[in-house]
């Protein structure tokens, strides 16, 4: 079966890295799997084996000016695979435009609704227009997947009486991380100097600086950290958008050398750097588009075997014996938990969930339920 995705996101994004994953899962069932989602030129982007890639450029411009391009390239790719199915990521022009373009030719079209992308624009033209891009696609889509049961509710309730959203979990390359714990303890202490981490313990926050990103509540909240724990740091792994305002808060709020911006790395590098970690942290606000997310932050943090700290979601509930999870609310009250773990980090709560992780959380599991369906001949 020839299968098309469709990433409306630039591929460091963590719902990019997972959509490349699943591509990969749909890849070791046989399918013949094309991926096209907007990567810088030049770079050496990661592709799944048995995953062909499609041109896609990602310019040095903010992303709603790209759309237009990325929806052409998306139509480039929709007619010359012509898929028996299109997955498209995000209910977002420059993917299900390309999908729908797909459809006109025959193939089934599905939609994976991977957060509520409304809940984060402010009311006005901005939220409207997500809203209603949301609610035509859903009711059009053949299929649509969801990864939390936030998610599930929303779709359904927009579908129409069409087919129930299928779960197609939050899948991470549980392996990969499992490498974290393998790192040698000379290569540990020269990547920690070279950083400037010194010798206490690492706060650990991996994510897409954008605006998904709840990053910056939580920086000012960091000083009882410092204060309590004067050598401990905080290791900021990712880029985006908002990253130069992020390190200038932190400048503002932390003391000197505190907080430590390590920018973008390819993700086949990130282990190396969760192996420095002492605690991982996710603080969530307490919003609508958060608790309709699921995040990767915390499944990749416990595959890598670190102690991990996060706000209680729905999607975070199920780590619950795994994590430290903390009732939404404000940072101080988060702050006031990583405290605790830091006193005491739990590496064998951490190691269980990696074991459960590898077992459960991968791509090959998360894949099944949607691809079992359009294997039993529904696409035809």
């Amino acid at each position: 079966m020839r299968i098309l995705l469709l990433s409306s996101v630039e591929h460091q994004s963590g719902s990019a890295i997972r959509f490349r994953g699943l591509a990969g899962a749909l890849g070791r069932r046989g399918h013949d799997v094309h991926l096209l989602e907007p990567a810088p030129r030049g770079d050496s982007v990661e592709t799944p084996a048995g995953v062909r890639r499609h041109a896609c450029p990602r310019l040095s411009l903010p992303p709603e000016w790209q759309a237009p391009l990325w929806l052409l390239c998306g139509v480039v790719a929709a007619l010359r695979v012509r898929p028996n199915v299109v997955w498209a990521l995000k209910a977002l022009p420059n993917a299900w435009g390309p999908a729908r373009v797909a459809w006109l030719f025959g193939a089934r079209t599905a939609l994976d609704v991977d957060d509520h992308e409304a809940a984060y624009a402010r009311p006005g033209p901005r939220r409207a227009f997500f809203d209603y891009y949301f609610r035509r696609a859903v009711r059009a889509a053949d299929d649509v997947t969801v990864h939390t049961e936030p998610l599930r509710e929303l779709v359904a309730a927009h579908r129409g009486g069409r087919s129930a959203p299928i779960f197609v979990d939050q899948g991470i390359d549980a392996l990969r991380f499992a490498a974290a714990s393998e790192m040698p303890a000379a290569e540990r202490a020269s990547r920690r100097a070279a950083l400037g981490l010194g010798d206490g313990p690492v706060i650990f926050y991996a994510g897409h600086l954008g605006p998904a990103s709840n990053l910056g509540p939580l920086l000012p909240a960091l000083s009882r950290v410092a204060a309590a724990q004067p050598a401990s740091r905080l290791l900021v792994v990712g880029d985006g958008r908002d990253r130069r305002a992020l390190e200038d808060l932190a400048h503002r709020s932390l003391p000197a050398g505190f907080a430590v911006f390590a920018g973008s790395i390819p993700h086949a590098e990130a282990p190396s750097y969760f192996a420095l970690a002492d605690v991982a942290v996710n603080y969530l606000e307490p919003n609508e588009a958060n608790r309709h997310r699921a995040s990767i932050k915390v499944r990749e943090a416990l595959a890598a075997g670190v102690p991990v700290v996060s706000t209680k979601t729905p999607d975070t509930a199920r780590f619950a014996e795994f994590a430290r999870l903390v009732e939404p609310g404000t940072p101080d009250e988060f702050v006031a938990s990583l405290l605790e773990e830091l006193a005491a980090p739990d590496r064998s709560r951490a190691a269980a969930g990696a074991a459960w992780l590898r077992e459960h959380g991968g791509f090959d599991a998360a894949v099944r339920p949607i691809a079992e369906s359009w294997e039993a001949g529904r696409t035809q």
